[in-house]
């Protein structure tokens, strides 16, 4: 099945083709009105913008180029990233618990817990 174009693109195509003609009968008109002299002037500036514009894109591209090592020769080459220091949670076997004191100032208590050890290469 096949899907139809949405309007936007059928009104681009046709505002294409519009263009396309709009130029082609301006060609035309300007061509049987314009002397020989004038169209030889015509087609060499013609020739000269088409020359000109590798030209012109080679140059801006080279330009953008500089434009980046700058920027990349402005920024410090070695700066230390940003440290973040994020509070480590409670070890096994640690509470705080909040006695009824003055000030409520919280208490660290510890639990015995239970330790295991594993002797890595070991003979069980």
């Amino acid at each position: 099945m096949q899907q139809s174009d949405s309007v936007g693109q059928r009104a681009g195509r046709f505002l294409l083709l519009v263009t396309l003609v709009a130029t082609a009968m301006g060609v035309v008109v300007v061509t049987q009105r314009l002397s020989e002299d004038a169209l030889a002037l015509l087609a060499g500036l013609g020739c000269g913008v088409a020359v000109l514009l590798p030209a012109l894109m080679l140059w801006l591209w080279r330009r953008q180029e500089q434009r980046l090592e700058e920027v990349t020769a402005a920024r410090p080459a070695n700066v230390a990233p940003p440290v973040i220091v994020v509070a480590p949670s409670l070890p096994p076997g640690y509470n705080i618990s909040q006695p009824a004191l003055p000030g409520n100032t919280a208490v660290w208590e510890s639990q015995p817990a239970e330790r295991r050890f594993t002797i890595v290469g070991g003979e069980d």
